[in-house]
């Protein structure tokens, strides 16, 4: 899925595209938790991308071998340097190590909600616990089917994670909490209606 959606960015998503989607996430993150805040993400991110792919040498190699230019005059390939393809090739890998950025920023984002993480799945933990042991001591019924469709739901909601985090879509920075109280909930189901004898 992701060797697809990478194909996808490459072949279809435009670079002016990629920049207004920059735009309005970095308005819509600065809105949310303030400008302080929102430079110390964004130097985080920086920071990741820097040390995977730009130390490592990877983004430079990739326009190197991909993109021609005029260095390779005496080879006798001067005329294909000059072919429109190349730059078309090159804001495909644009918008490729774009969007890797775009999941560094996404990441640190989700890094700087942890300690909200942290606590409303430990409440919803305690809390699941706690029915489950009410059920344990009555005849309250684990719903099998409640438990079922919850843990898809949590499967879906991973798979999704994954997939934004590379999506050419601006994400509200708000979205996060509200997703971790999706995941949330979900995991109390889970935890709640899971088998009263293990």
């Amino acid at each position: 899925l992701f060797v697809m959606e990478f194909i996808l960015f490459a072949a279809l998503v435009p670079t002016d595209w990629a920049r207004q989607v920059s735009a309005r996430e970095l308005a819509s993150l600065v809105d949310t938790v303030g400008p302080a805040q929102a430079d110390l993400i964004l130097d985080r991110a920086v920071r990741w991308y820097r040390a995977c792919c730009v130390r490592t040498g990877l983004e430079a190699w990739s326009y190197h071998v991909l993109v021609p230019d005029h260095r390779m005059a005496g080879a006798g390939l001067e005329k294909l340097a000059d072919s429109p393809v190349w730059p078309w090739l090159a804001g495909r890998v644009h918008v490729v190590w774009w969007s890797l950025g775009q999941a560094c920023q996404r990441l640190a984002v989700l890094l700087f909600w942890w300690p909200f993480i942290l606590i409303l799945c430990a409440a919803a933990a305690y809390d699941a616990l706690l029915r489950r042991r009410i059920r344990q001591h009555s005849f309250s019924y684990a719903s099998p089917l409640i438990h079922f469709w919850s843990v898809r739901g949590l499967l879906w909601i991973l798979i999704g994670t994954l997939m934004l985090l590379v999506a050419p879509i601006p994400l509200p920075a708000v979205g996060v909490p509200v997703g971790v109280g999706v995941v949330a909930v979900l995991f109390r189901f889970v935890l709640a209606n899971s088998q009263k004898r293990l």
